[in-house]
């Protein structure tokens, strides 16, 4: 191996070293090259290759490396970095490919050796890199500048790598295909009811078959590895239940879930059918005692207990005979299962869960008035994407979450995510396709067409109005049989004996457990019985109702088939395929359509006449146009339904959708994630955490025996709500909404937690600062003067985000002693503009800061004005040194030489000063730390890589994504903490400790003068009885210093 040159000092190394050695032929017989002679043989499933490229002026001599934590980069070694190659016909562009580890979390940066000279890339942040299973070519554009793109194609799996040198030409690596990707793994599908019609015919005995009228069924493909899980829709015998379920997962890949009858009852036709579906609708009655509708806290108990049986079924994995492989999708369908996605993640926080709407989703109006409306947006949000059929729809639920979770939302590709936990939720909205294949079968097959025959000529000379429509209020059946009443009234001697209306009329398919129909649904049929029979009474013969009919697909397109106008007045209806089936029915007749407007589909069907089916003349103006239309009209109508009915198919819907749910997780997987739960029951949730960061639950027997060996402390306390005795530190925004709290009140600071600091601040090894984001007003009023005057050698205080401090003397003092404020009043009279046309709002005034407060105000109407807000302050205070923060319901406007980062590192800096610090200890819990955070976090590296002897602890009060690399759970655990320190210092106050003895011995034996630990020690344990001489006195005063 050729010998290594020491070369002068780095440039902006990120261990912060100052002499590094590296060598000029790092190619010649290095590990990289053994590698890639055949020595070291690398397999796919362990290792990868990657190659980089990046754009680099250099200078003739110069080299270009690459280095980072891995071995195959150095590990942060400049003797040992991977050297890139280049050419005169690539330059400047250098590339080279090495051998990773698969999922291996990459960190790295680019270096450039310039005569002896090492320079390093700018910036605090290392590139990061997550490696996988697939050859991947990483373009990072320039030097010090931002990554263009990484390519992606996938690794044989049965074959070895054998890697070759990089040459002076990179291989170019096309993309992997995400649809191939996602159509090679398993979907498990889980539905209420499973797509099939299980009839028993005897003891052990069952019919079964495909149920199309489900969706779930629609979406079968034999190019696909679908697996259902679902309830069988009857009650099963334990007995039977072992062999039904051989059956049904052996021929169709149905894996059952067995329900008793009455829970399955309460569950899906009570609480689903007449308590959410009516509210999803816009229609509450939750209060409405003795009805159904009327809610009662047992069925929640029992959708939990359901939802959780179904979570459980899907995820049992193939050993052990369920349906989930690895690398398997759950793709969840509909409001009956709304809890799925929760009781997923808590068991396994990795798999891919994507949730569709089949139905409406309501406005935040209507949808708050739930008494569980936390909990159900929360479960939904344990989804990796949830999709709905109309941009309305997903509108409503962006505006839940923003309104009761306090969450954003953001656009993306085509996707909109909210920021979840850490985690990027997608929302996609799309209708869901139509089975075009399968209804063209069915439409073309003799028993229909006999049908057909049958139907036309019983209304042989009329012209036929048809409709299909659930016995259901929102159908609007009622208000479609007045129009038409009226339609005859004031059109008798057009439509008299000639004008017929056929209303098919049909059991709701989301009756699950019922055998009858619901006392709604019964009230809802009798009222149409009458509303016809008067008709009939006044035009014979004009109404024919059929049914109520099980769902009968042949009936019912031998209906459409015959029909010469297909009338639709729905109050508010999501899925509903009827629509499409008249289109595809009607390429005979050329027959239009009147749709209500409040139709999930209506927006695509642009050929129909959009109706409002509470205006009654707007109804009977629609039919009687329709009917007139010309052959030509029909056509042109016909054709743009057609062109979209016949090409939007339910499988390119899957497919998309799939796609999407892979997309969504494989954004997280290519960062490097971590999904660590928290919590239990409802308030539980995952968060998703970068995987290459330290997230560790902070041992407090760990730190607490740091603390006793250790001779120079600084303790760093953010002062807030987190000491506050009710506050609800650890917990989310989501669970300050469920109890009401709006606004963060500052609390007065309890007994208990001045105790803690008084003690703390009495040893002298200890200094302890108190950091706060509150007016110095205020943090004078909780520690005053004349109580706090004897600890202030060792405490100091800061407020406003340490614009001001207070530190071994009573007096406040500046951070920075010449602040620009001219910008104040500028900023003050824009802030008091805001606050006249924003109700709710407030201007909070600080000595060196501005805050403007929004969160009592409409969420949504706050949100666009802090928007605004914030642009028209950066465009009036651009030529000032201020920063514009927005933030949770609020905007603060403050000086860029202000934070607590900056007071943290001036305060270190004062204390090492005097000597070498050994402990350092920072708590906080909320956004406004992750400056002192990050202080720390970068000192802690430091002291790593100088192989100081210094423990630092950065710590956040509840889990969430933070530049801390420790947590506590909760306040109770900060307060144990305070505890156990205050107690460690109370006890070295009474006694010295054995390291303070040992130092103490040390030095007076090289005084000439030693003296036994044994007696030290015995004279420290009698205290009053043993005096100490006036030269031990002062050793021991020099040894606390």
């Amino acid at each position: 191996r050729p010998p290594l040159f020491v070369l002068p000092g780095a440039v902006g190394c990120p261990c912060r070293c100052t002499r590094a050695a590296v060598s000029h032929a790092v190619s010649g017989g290095s590990w990289r090259q053994r590698v890639f002679s055949g020595t070291v043989t690398m397999t796919s499933g362990l290792f990868t290759t990657v190659t980089f490229k990046v754009s680099a002026e250099t200078e003739f001599g110069d080299s270009v490396f690459v280095i980072g934590n891995a071995p195959t980069l150095g590990k942060w070694k400049t003797d040992t970095a991977f050297r890139l190659e280049t050419s005169a016909g690539e330059y400047p562009v250098w590339t080279g490919t090495a051998v990773l580890q698969c999922g291996f979390a990459l960190e790295y940066k680019y270096i450039i050796v310039k005569k002896g000279d090492v320079v390093w890339e700018n910036g605090p942040v290392n590139r990061s890199l997550r490696t996988s299973l697939e050859m991947m070519v990483v373009n990072d554009g320039w030097f010090n500048g931002i990554r263009e793109n990484v390519q992606t194609a996938p690794v044989a799996s049965e074959q070895e790598l054998t890697p070759k040198p990089p040459s002076g030409k990179s291989q170019e690596v096309q993309p992997s295909a995400k649809g191939d990707v996602m159509s090679n793994n398993g979907v498990v599908i889980v539905a209420s009811v499973l797509p099939l019609t299980i009839t028993r015919k005897g003891e052990g005995k069952f019919d079964i078959e495909w149920d199309y009228r489900k969706a779930a069924a629609k979406l079968r493909n034999p190019k696909r590895s679908f697996k259902y899980v679902g309830w069988v829709g009857l009650e099963i015998p334990e007995a039977e239940q072992a062999a039904l379920k051989e059956r049904l997962v052996g021929e169709f890949g149905c894996y059952p879930v067995f329900l008793d009858i009455k829970l399955a009852f309460r569950v899906f036709d009570v609480f689903c059918q007449s308590i959410l579906s009516p509210l999803f609708h816009h229609i509450i009655e939750l209060a409405e005692e003795g009805s159904d509708a009327c809610w009662q806290w047992d069925h929640w108990h029992e959708y939990e207990k359901v939802n959780k049986m179904f979570s459980d079924a899907a995820l049992t994995s193939v050993a052990q005979g369920g349906p989930y492989a690895a690398a398997d999708s759950i793709w969840v369908l509909d409001y009956e299962m709304m809890l799925v996605p929760h009781y997923a993640v808590r068991k396994n926080p990795q798999v891919l869960i994507g949730f569709s709407f089949l139905s409406v989703f309501p406005s935040t109006e209507v949808f708050r008035v739930l008494p569980v409306r936390i909990e159900l947006l929360c479960a939904l949000l344990c989804s990796d994407l949830i999709s709905f059929d109309l941009f309305e729809y997903a509108r409503h639920f962006l505006h839940c979450c923003s309104r009761l979770l306090g969450l954003e939302h953001r656009s993306r590709r085509g996707l909109i995510g909210v920021d979840f936990n850490g985690r990027r939720v997608n929302v996609r909205c799309g209708l869901i396709g139509f089975d075009v294949t399968r209804t063209r079968e069915l439409r073309d097959s003799q028993e229909v067409v006999q049908l057909k025959k049958q139907i036309a000529k019983k209304f042989e000379g009329k012209t036929v109005i048809v409709s299909c429509d659930k016995i259901d209020r929102l159908s609007g059946t009622s208000l479609k049989l007045t129009a038409f009443e009226s339609l005859m009234k004031f059109s008798t001697s057009l439509w008299y004996g000639k004008l017929v209306m056929v209303q098919l009329l049909r059991r709701p398919y989301t009756t699950y457990a019922a055998t009858d129909l619901l006392p709604a649904q019964q009230r809802e049929l009798e009222q149409i019985e009458a509303l016809a029979a008067s008709i009939n009474e006044a035009f014979p013969g004009s109404v024919h109702l059929v049914g109520p009919y099980e769902e009968d697909p042949k009936l019912r397109l031998a209906y459409f088939g015959v029909g010469d106008l297909y009338l639709n007045t729905s109050v508010r209806t999501g899925l509903d395929w009827s629509p499409f089936e008249f289109v595809m029915c009607s390429e005979d007749q050329m027959a239009p359509l009147c749709v209500s407007e409040f139709l999930g589909c209506s927006r695509v069907l642009s050929g129909s006449f959009s109706i409002n089916p509470w205006n009654v003349d707007c109804v009977v103006d629609a039919v009687e146009k329709a009917l007139q239309l010309s052959p030509m009209d029909r056509q042109q109508r016909l054709k743009r339904l057609y062109q979209f009915v016949a090409n939007y198919d339910i499988d390119k819907w899957a497919k998309s959708i799939l796609t999407d749910i892979w997309a969504a997780r494989k954004d997280d997987n290519a960062s490097g994630l971590q999904a660590p739960g928290l919590g239990l029951g409802p308030d539980s949730r995952f968060l998703r955490l970068e995987a290459n960061c330290v997230y560790t639950h902070l041992d407090i027997p760990e730190v607490v025996e740091k603390y006793r060996r250790s001779s120079r402390r600084v303790i760093l306390l953010d002062y807030g709500s987190a000491y506050a005795p009710h506050s609800l530190v650890g917990n989310l925004m989501v669970d300050a909404r469920r109890y009401g709290a709006r606004g963060a009140t500052p609390s007065r600071p309890d007994q208990d937690f001045i105790e803690s600091i008084k003690a703390l601040a009495k040893d002298e090894r200890n200094t302890v600062f108190l950091l706060s984001s509150q007016e110095k007003g205020l943090v004078q009023e909780w520690f005053p003067k004349e109580v706090w005057e004897q600890y202030w050698a060792n405490l100091g205080v800061t407020a406003e985000n340490g614009c001001f401090y207070r530190w071994g003397k009573a007096t406040w003092e500046k951070l920075v002693q010449e602040l620009d404020l001219t910008w104040m009043p500028k900023a003050h009279k824009l802030l008091r503009m805001y606050t006249d046309r924003v109700h709710g709002t407030y201007i909070q005034e600080k000595s060196c800061s501005l805050v403007w407060h929004y969160a009592d105000c409409d969420q949504d109407w706050g949100a666009m004005q802090a928007r605004e807000l914030t642009d028209h302050l950066e465009d009036i205070l651009e030529d000032h040194e201020v920063d514009v923060i927005p933030g949770q319901c609020r905007v603060e406007i403050r000086p860029r030489s202000i934070n607590k980062g900056v007071a943290v590192e001036l305060l270190l800096r004062a204390i090492e000063q005097k000597k070498p610090v050994d402990f350092v200890l920072c708590v906080g819990d909320d956004r406004s730390d992750e400056d002192m955070f990050a202080l720390i976090r970068d000192r802690q590296r430091f002291n790593e890589r100088s192989h100081r002897n210094c423990s630092v602890y950065a710590c956040t009060v509840g889990l969430r994504p933070s530049h801390a690399g420790y947590y506590l759970s909760e306040m109770a655990e900060l307060r144990q903490l305070l505890k156990a320190l205050q107690d460690k210092s109370i006890s070295a106050n009474r006694s010295y400790s054995t390291t303070d003895l040992t130092l103490l011995d040390n030095r007076q034996q090289r005084s000439g003068s030693p003296i036994p630990i044994a007696k030290r020690r015995l004279a420290g344990e009698a205290g009053l009885g043993t005096p100490k001489s006036p030269a031990t006195n002062r050793q021991l005063e020099g040894l606390l210093e």
